[in-house]
């Protein structure tokens, strides 16, 4: 059965995507899983937010007590990775995307102390980060992203025709952007043993298409919808 996954949370149920309440409410509506994002700042702690910039600087130069200083005035909490973590762990898998390289340990780390193999996933667009995740444990699932923005064509090709960067970078599976997706690119994809995450999907009839077209599973802001639309297809092929 294709898994809905709540894109940043619930995120258009809660007030602010990418927080401990957005996670809760995923939990809350049954989604089988949860997507939310990772990057550092610059005192090295973890966060989960989802731009490179937050209150016109780039976090990798905020420390995350001035992050917190600036989401408190507009009243909201950014979690630390390792609270988020806490508030899954058991209730909820995590799909979670790295946003950039250079902190996979610290990451890896905090997911061994609370966390079963089978909790969670890693992912991301870069394809050093995805390969060192698998160098320090091999046993991490993980998976690449696809869809960049402002890429040439010859990148794009490798977009569409991944399998060789798939290999390169040690992935279990492949998640691309909802424009990539046909049946016969997922075909492609389910004959070389990857599964398919496609995103973002917030259409009741592009649900419908993609949960025709088999992917594995179906990242979206409205995992209510997701769940029901998902239900309603199945009930109506068992009928």
């Amino acid at each position: 059965m294709t898994k809905i996954i709540a894109h940043r949370g619930a995120s258009q149920l809660a007030k602010h995507e990418n927080t401990l309440e957005a996670f809760q409410l995923a939990i809350d509506i049954n989604a089988d899983m949860v997507e939310f994002d990772v990057r550092c700042t610059s005192d090295r702690k973890l966060v989960v937010f989802h731009d490179s910039t937050f209150a016109d600087q780039p976090i990798a130069y905020q420390t995350y007590r001035e992050m917190e200083e600036h989401a408190a005035a507009e009243g909201f909490h950014i979690p630390m990775f390792e609270d988020v973590v806490k508030l899954c762990r058991g209730r909820i898998f995590m799909d979670i995307e790295v946003k950039a390289p250079g902190f996979e340990k610290e990451m890896i780390d905090i997911l061994h102390k609370y966390c079963s193999y089978e909790e969670y996933s890693i992912k991301s667009f870069e394809d050093p980060a995805v390969y060192h995740i698998k160098q320090i444990d091999p046993k991490i699932k993980t998976g690449l992203l696809l869809g960049k923005s402002h890429v040439g064509v010859a990148f794009r090709f490798k977009e569409i025709f991944p399998v060789r960067r798939l290999r390169q970078a040690k992935c279990d599976f492949v998640a691309p952007i909802y424009p990539y997706i046909s049946r016969l690119y997922v075909y492609r994809m389910h004959r070389h043993n990857y599964p398919v995450q496609v995103w973002t999907v917030n259409k009741e009839k592009q649900i419908q298409k993609y949960l025709k077209y088999k992917v594995d599973a179906i990242i979206t802001d409205k995992p209510d919808l997701g769940l029901v639309v998902r239900k309603r297809f199945y009930r109506a092929r068992c009928s």
